[in-house]
């Protein structure tokens, strides 16, 4: 399996135990996303590369994760995403390097970027 699908299924299981993201879909995939019923996250990847402290035994990996509301109200959409958005940043805190959360779009919807950045052995 590869570090984005991994990073997916971690969360997936670990997030099931925390009520504001109990109910979010995970999602590994470079592709568009077909349908938003709920609140989703979208992981894809961003970077690969050497890691400083371990060249021959290990990678750095970038991925992006992109919290992305269903919802084509943006008022409506903000609201939905604040609590799963501190949920998520919480989360992050204590397991992930992680860069600041930034607001953009996605398919005419408001979404949120966190690029985390991941130690991952050599296969």
């Amino acid at each position: 399996m590869s570090v984005r699908h991994d990073f997916a299924e971690t969360l997936s299981d670990e997030w099931a135990a925390i009520p504001a993201l109990a109910d979010v879909r995970v999602v590994a995939t470079e592709r568009e996303l077909d349908e938003l019923d709920r609140i989703t996250v979208l992981i894809r990847m961003r970077s690969v590369g050497k890691h400083a402290a371990a060249p021959l035994s290990h990678r750095q990996v970038g991925l992006l994760v992109t919290l992305i509301s269903p919802s084509l109200d943006l008022d409506v959409a903000a609201d939905e995403l604040d609590e799963v958005l501190a949920a998520a940043l919480d989360y992050f805190d204590s397991r992930f390097l992680y860069e600041d959360a930034t607001t953009v779009g996605y398919a005419d919807r408001l979404a949120f970027d966190i690029p985390v950045t991941l130690i991952a052995a050599k296969e």
